[in-house]
C-alpha cells in the first residue's frame, strides 16, 4: 500500500486558489468587482513527468471549485479527490472545503474534512473575526474547542487576495504576508508569492472558455510556511496561472512526493448575483 500522506496537504493547493480570487474583496463597489468572476471550475489532476524523475508511484484525481457571491460576503466550496497507485497498490484521498469571507474582511467561517480510502480523517471547525482596525481571534469548535488571538496585520484569505492583485497590478514581483485560513493549523501560516509579467492568450485557453477570452493572465509561485525552519524552506509550494477575473488555468504542486498537474477542463459561470443595497453584514 502506498505510504499514507496527510490530506491536508492538498488543502493548501485548495486555499490558494482562495488566495487569488476576488479583486475587490474590502470595496466591492469599486469599479475592479466586476472584474471578478464568480465560477465553478472542474480540474482534472494528474502526475507528470519531472526531467531525470523516476517516479514508482502516480497520481490521478479531480478537483471542483466552486466560488460564490452571497451579497455580503464570498463563499467557496472546494472538493479534491486523488489516487495514489503504486507497485504495493492504490490508495485514495478526498478534501472538501466550504469558507465564508464577510466582504469587509474582517469575519470568516471554515469547515473541513478529509477521507482516506473511504474513512473520516482530521475534521476542522472555527471562526475567526477582527475588531475594526484592530486584532481579532479565532475560536474552533474542531478538532478541539480552543481560542487563539490574531494581530492585526493577518489577514483573511480574500483580503490577501486583493492585496496580492494589487500587487500584480502595481507591476510587483514579490509579496510576502500572514495569512489564516484555518483549514490545516490553528494558527496563521506565512505566505510568499513570486508574481510574473501577465500576458494574452495563454495557450489559447480563451478560445475554449469564452469567459478567459482577452483577459491577461500571469504565473503566480506560492510558499507556504507554517514553522520557523531554520534552513528557510517552505513547508509546501505551488504555482498556478492566475487570470485577471480570478479563474486559474493550471496548477502544479507536490503531494505524496508526486509532482502534479491540474488542468482547468471545464468551467461554469452562474448569472451575476442580485442584491439588495444594504444587504452586506453590518
Amino acid at each position: 500500500m502506498v505510504a499514507r500522506t496527510k490530506l491536508s496537504r492538498i488543502g493548501y493547493l485548495l486555499t490558494g486558489l482562495t488566495f487569488l480570487l476576488p479583486a475587490s474583496v474590502l470595496g466591492s463597489a469599486t469599479a475592479d468587482a466586476a472584474e471578478v468572476l464568480p465560477h465553478k471550475a472542474f480540474y482534472v489532476l494528474h502526475s507528470r513527468q519531472v526531467p531525470g524523475g523516476a517516479e514508482s508511484v502516480s497520481a490521478d484525481g479531480l478537483l471542483i471549485f466552486e466560488w460564490t457571491d452571497t451579497c455580503d460576503g464570498w463563499q467557496v466550496n472546494q472538493q479534491a479527490k486523488i489516487r495514489l497507485s503504486g507497485e504495493e497498490g492504490d490508495t485514495g484521498f478526498e478534501w472538501r472545503q466550504i469558507t465564508w469571507e464577510s466582504k469587509d474582511g474582517r469575519r470568516y467561517r471554515y469547515q473541513t474534512e478529509e477521507l482516506h480510502d473511504g474513512q473520516k480523517g482530521e475534521q476542522r471547525r472555527g471562526e475567526a473575526s477582527f475588531d475594526p482596525g484592530g486584532p481579532g481571534a479565532v475560536t474552533t469548535a474542531l478538532p478541539e474547542r480552543s481560542q487563539h488571538p490574531l494581530s492585526s496585520d493577518v489577514l483573511l484569505p480574500t483580503a490577501h487576495s486583493l492585496r496580492l492583485l494589487q500587487a500584480a497590478e502595481a507591476g510587483e514581483s514579490f509579496m510576502s504576508a500572514e495569512v489564516f485560513d484555518g483549514t490545516v493549523s490553528d494558527e496563521p501560516m506565512q505566505i510568499t508569492a513570486a508574481i510574473g509579467p501577465a500576458s494574452l492568450q495563454w495557450q489559447d485557453q480563451g478560445k475554449q472558455f469564452p469567459a478567459l477570452a482577452k483577459v491577461p493572465s500571469r504565473p503566480v509561485d506560492l510558499a507556504f510556511f507554517l514553522t520557523d525552519n531554520p534552513a528557510g524552506e517552505p513547508d509546501f509550494e505551488q504555482s498556478l496561472r492566475v487570470y485577471d477575473n480570478g479563474v486559474i488555468g493550471r496548477m502544479t504542486f507536490t503531494f505524496a512526493g508526486v509532482s502534479m498537474e491540474g488542468d482547468l477542463r471545464r468551467l461554469d459561470v452562474p448569472a451575476p448575483a442580485k442584491c439588495k443595497a444594504g444587504s452586506a453584514l453590518p
